[in-house]
């Protein structure tokens, strides 16, 4: 009997996997797989990818939420989606855009031009943040950490500068670093 091996992913452990499980489970899977690893790490490095394959059998479904869990290149998931149908195995996401089950000899053509897709909406994603940060710094939108003084701080440095004291005898005045007082003294 065909069983379905659910598969989840995220890239970092800041991320939280239970959408993906709880969505998965909730879809009936009969043994499901997850790690924290990057879409873009090797796949002798993906463990748990490598084990969710190796569960299914010839007539099975590998379920995942995105076609994007199983690469990250359109190549890296074309590839691994036309070794499972190979393999006889089917795959099937939960946005509803993959199935190949029914779709024969076309499954590969079809699961190409979806993968096409996802890269260059991720593509376009990316020109759009990029986009919209240059259009901040050129608003003056500061980006990076948050400084690591007060006002009150860095008058007392530009003060000790204009008396002549050396980079090093601020440091031991303020108890800031020589980098901490270079960067003070760069933002005034």
């Amino acid at each position: 009997m065909a069983k379905t091996i659910g598969y989840a992913r995220c890239s970092t452990n800041g991320q939280d996997l239970t959408i993906q499980r709880q969505a998965l489970t909730d879809a009936g899977v009969d043994q499901l797989f997850a790690e924290h690893i990057s879409g873009a790490a090797a796949y002798s490095e993906r463990h748990e990818l490598q084990a969710a394959i190796g569960a299914c059998k010839a007539g099975d479904v590998l379920l995942v939420a995105k076609l994007d869990r199983l690469g990250r290149t359109m190549e890296a998931c074309v590839a691994r989606v036309a070794e499972l149908l190979d393999a006889g195995i089917h795959v099937k996401t939960l946005d509803g855009r993959v199935d190949t089950k029914g779709l024969g000899k076309m499954a590969k053509l079809v699961v190409g031009i979806l993968a096409a897709a996802a890269e260059i909406e991720r593509e376009l994603i990316l020109e759009r943040t990029q986009e919209g940060i240059r259009e901040a710094r050129a608003k003056g939108v500061p980006f990076g950490p948050k400084r690591k003084w007060s006002d009150e701080e860095q008058a007392l440095v530009q003060q000790l500068r204009s008396q002549g004291k050396s980079y090093g005898a601020i440091s031991k005045a303020t108890g800031k670093t020589i980098s901490t007082i270079r960067r003070m003294l760069g933002a005034s």
